[in-house]
């Protein structure tokens, strides 16, 4: 709002304002773009009177869109020296906000959400990795790049501290792009062998992430769970045999001694085995993992033995002994979702395994709207709708929309609608020569993919990172040499 108020104001101040406006509202290639928010609004056509209230906010929402295309695209387009001055300052700004989270930050178990004060932690890992791009463009020399280079390893252990699996996605795909572009230069042998490396990691990758989840479905043996087994205290152990839950390769629902459990605990704790750690999870549950991990059974020896900054530690919901970073513990949790949904079909507050129970749901509504979608408001009546009709085993608090931006525009506008949102993304960028700057590229992958998990625009700081990046590197970047040219 401030940027339109001073851009109207410079204009009226140099009597230009109708000019201006004429150049943002009459350029092609800006009114394609704005033309995915305009269908937005025509979305509200048939749209029903139960979701109006959230398609016109949907409307709000993405009005930078507007806002940001017809001011940079009516104004002159940056030096290169403004345009660097600008996306540092950004990037900057990101790597402060994180050092403020550090500063102000109160763990609450893990913490993971929590540290990111400001916004989402998804956005803000979005931004972050941004910024490692920016620093790693504009390198500078003597202490700017000490500078740039000591921000860059702060955003990674910032991106770790998220746990954000995504953000070191990102950053490897960047990473394998730019080696692939770099590797033109040299002769081929070499190239094509170092190629066909960044191809097969990422494949091995995958299948090792594929055969470890896999592992995580495998039901236990009761021999191994300590059937017909006894305590020294003389009570007899139990166990799950359903459960596939595993904490360091231990399976987490053996070995149990409840009885020994619940007096031995009272005496180490203020909290009972049943009430809430401060994550949130029922306590007991975060102690047998924290056993578990340390190769333990469930008994009153274990407990005796625990000292009293990991009886702390279980209490705020700490599950594991091990040195594990934010990264790794966050990979071990989303296998244990995994594991958890296939063997009994729970998906509650596991945020990936729920997006497999959304992406379901939202193929389904896709499927029957495959032509015109519901509509722009109508996205979460259409899964309301889904969620009872198909009596889903989600609790009403987690009966959420799609989490994949494509799939949610193919929802609201049909086939047709999710392939012009693409070309209104896409052809402004392949006529201004946008495809060819690296800094353009990586912010499109950067948005692309968290495309994939999450319902990126429709969120005010996800839909103002889209809107101001893209018209900024598209719209106000400085005039590339040739425009119209092959990706």
């Amino acid at each position: 709002m401030l940027l339109a108020l001073n851009w109207f104001v410079d204009g009226y101040v140099n009597k230009d304002l109708s000019a201006r406006l004429r150049k943002g509202f009459t350029s092609t290639t800006s009114l394609v773009f704005i033309s995915f928010f305009v269908l937005h609004v025509v979305g509200l056509l048939w749209t029903s009177p139960e979701g109006m209230a959230w398609g016109m906010d949907l409307a709000r929402i993405l009005f930078p869109v507007v806002v940001f295309s017809v001011i940079l695209s009516g104004s002159e387009r940056l030096t290169q020296k403004e345009l660097r001055t600008i996306l540092l300052f950004g990037a900057w700004s990101v790597v402060a906000s994180t050092v403020i989270c550090f500063i102000g930050f109160v763990p609450s178990g893990d913490g993971y959400r929590e540290f990111s004060i400001f916004i989402s932690h998804i956005r803000l890992s979005l931004l972050l990795c941004f910024a490692i791009v920016v620093f790693f463009n504009y390198r500078a020399r003597s202490w700017i790049m000490v500078a740039q280079t000591i921000a860059s390893l702060w955003v990674l252990y910032v991106i770790n501290r998220l746990g954000s699996i995504q953000g070191f996605m990102i950053l490897f795909v960047l990473g394998g792009l730019l080696l692939w572009r770099l590797l033109g230069r040299i002769q081929p042998l070499l190239r094509y062998t170092i190629r066909f490396v960044l191809i097969a990691v990422p494949l091995c990758v995958l299948v090792w992430v594929g055969s470890t989840v896999t592992k995580s479905f495998s039901l236990p043996d009761p021999v191994a769970m300590g059937a017909g087994e006894y305590t020294a205290g003389g009570e007899a152990y139990t166990y799950d045999a359903t459960n596939p839950q595993k904490e360091n390769g231990a399976y987490v629902w053996s070995y149990i001694a409840w009885a020994e459990l619940d007096r031995t605990w009272k005496t180490r704790s203020r909290l009972g085995l049943a009430d809430m750690d401060s994550s949130g999870h029922i306590l007991y549950g975060t102690l047998f993992r924290y056993l578990s991990s340390k190769g333990l059974h469930k008994d009153s020896i274990a407990i005796t033995g625990l000292a009293a900054s990991e009886i702390e530690a279980i209490e705020r919901g700490v599950t594991n002994t091990g040195n594990e970073s934010k990264l790794e513990q966050r990979f071990s949790e989303v296998v244990m979702e995994l594991g958890q949904y296939k063997a009994y079909g729970n998906a509650d507050g596991h945020s990936v395994a729920m997006r497999l129970e959304f992406w379901k749901a939202g193929s389904a509504i896709a499927k029957a709207n495959w032509l015109t979608g519901v509509g722009t408001g109508d996205t979460q009546v259409a899964f309301d709708e889904y969620y009872e009709a198909t009596n889903s085993t989600l609790a009403e608090e987690w009966r959420l929309r799609a989490h994949n931006e494509y799939l949610t525009l193919l929802i609201s506008f049909g086939v047709l609608g999710l392939l012009w949102t693409l070309f209104s993304w896409w052809w402004p960028a392949y006529v201004t020569g946008a495809w060819r700057d690296p800094l353009f590229i990586a912010w499109a992958v950067i948005f692309g993919i968290s495309c994939l998990t999450d319902d990126t625009i429709e969120t005010q700081a996800g839909a103002t990172f889209f809107a101001l990046y893209y018209a900024v590197l598209v719209f106000a970047a400085p005039e590339r040499s040739s425009s119209r040219i092959e990706p």
